[in-house]
């Protein structure tokens, strides 16, 4: 193999990692809005907060440094705020509608029980 190879390699095996990463902090942040929407559902507050939006969103261009465009990034963190809104309304729906086909947070599945041998 070439040095040029070997380094390829190495900085994909990198990004792997960091994909991982990414995803854990990902599913991390989503057990936090299911936590976010429990508080909201007992508050009696809706799911979209656009003062809360355009918060987060502000301040990751601020904090920005990158090589990441910035308008790349807020597009990436649109689509992020925009999941966890889903996992929100799913959340603060609790056992409404679709509950069969619909998985709470935790990835359990409201309305069965799944066999756990």
């Amino acid at each position: 193999m070439t040095k040029n190879h070997d380094d390829l390699h190495r900085r994909r095996a990198e990004i792997d990692a960091l994909d991982d990463e990414l995803l854990r902090l990902l599913n991390q942040r989503a057990l936090v809005a299911c936590e976010v929407a429990s508080i909201k559902r007992s508050s009696g507050l809706p799911v979209y907060d656009g003062a809360r939006e355009r918060s987060v969103l502000q301040r990751m261009r601020e904090q920005n440094q990158g090589p990441l465009d910035t308008r790349g990034l807020i597009s990436i963190f649109r689509c992020i705020i925009r999941e966890s809104r889903k996992i929100e309304e799913i959340s603060m729906q609790g056992n409404k509608e679709n509950s069969f086909l619909q998985e709470d947070c935790n990835g359990h599945q409201h309305g069965s029980k799944r066999n756990r041998s």
